[in-house]
């Protein structure tokens, strides 16, 4: 599907203020698809709007088997600016590309800059929360489920890729309505999956990470059910990270009982390590 219908053209007329149009991508034609990278990005600026991220999709860390191979982000101040730079490749877009799934998603405000100027804390985490090397996985198949997170065949995987250069995670997250904990404690995933976060924030800054963007998913703006991807999505962020050495020192050195909140309150979660794709 490479186009919106006519009724998700008119939904994103009912979003107000600053959002992003995440678009995930199925390259048909992988010589011409750099023309249209640079052809997007230019109707992007001239509809006022900004590109931020253009990743090439390494893996699909947890999530299933999905067929896209790069993701790109803009930023726009209107509906119109939107649909003004998509139409205005409509040539080059069924020329590169055999599918896409694109989410509209509302940025939260000031916390992806708050964690990001925390990043100055790192050395003295690193060394407090014991994160300046990466330890053996011990207890992680009983955690693992291919749903929500990483399991071993996956984290191999990332292992086999470069270690050592900067790239993005992708997170896309759909709450349970309820949270799933064993003694029947009545809150929402979302406010467990909360208290993940509130446990997995200092780990993330000791190894240089941030999210470089990160908000609710507000609908889709391409795609349909016959995509693989496609789903009621709560959350998405494009999380960053020095190298995926860092990666790997925050998930062995993570406390479980920070990822059990996370998995009693996450119905399905796709993770993509992606790599920059340079200009």
């Amino acid at each position: 599907m490479l186009e919106p219908t006519d009724e998700q053209r008119s939904a994103v007329k009912e979003i107000s203020g600053t959002f992003a149009l995440v678009q995930f991508l199925a390259v048909k034609v992988q010589n011409i698809v750099n023309h249209y990278f640079s052809a997007s990005e230019k109707a992007v600026q001239k509809a006022g709007g900004q590109r931020t991220h253009r990743v090439r999709i390494d893996q699909v860390l947890a999530g299933g088997d999905l067929n896209y191979q790069a993701i790109t982000v803009d930023l726009f101040s209107s509906h119109e600016a939107a649909q003004c730079a998509f139409d205005g490749v409509n040539a080059e877009r069924h020329s590169a590309l055999s599918d896409i799934y694109a989410l509209i998603v509302q940025p939260v405000g000031k916390l992806p800059r708050i964690v990001k100027a925390l990043g100055l804390l790192a050395p003295l985490l690193s060394r407090v929360l014991g994160t300046s090397s990466e330890r053996e996985l011990t207890g992680f198949a009983e955690l693992a489920d291919p749903e929500k997170g990483p399991v071993p065949e996956t984290i191999a995987v990332l292992k086999k890729h470069d270690q050592t250069t900067p790239f993005y995670m992708m997170n896309l997250n759909k709450y349970y309505p309820s949270a799933q904990y064993k003694d029947g404690e009545n809150i929402s995933g979302e406010q467990a999956y909360n208290r993940y976060a509130a446990r997995i924030a200092p780990y993330l800054i000791s190894v240089g990470g941030y999210p470089d963007i990160l908000g609710q998913a507000m609908g889709v703006f391409v795609g349909d059910e016959r995509s693989p991807l496609h789903d009621d999505w709560s959350d998405f962020a494009m999380v960053y990270y020095p190298s995926r050495q860092n990666f790997m020192r925050l998930m062995t050195n993570s406390p479980r009982k920070g990822v059990l909140h996370r998995n009693v309150g996450l119905e399905r979660a796709v993770l993509m390590p992606s790599s920059i794709i340079p200009k």
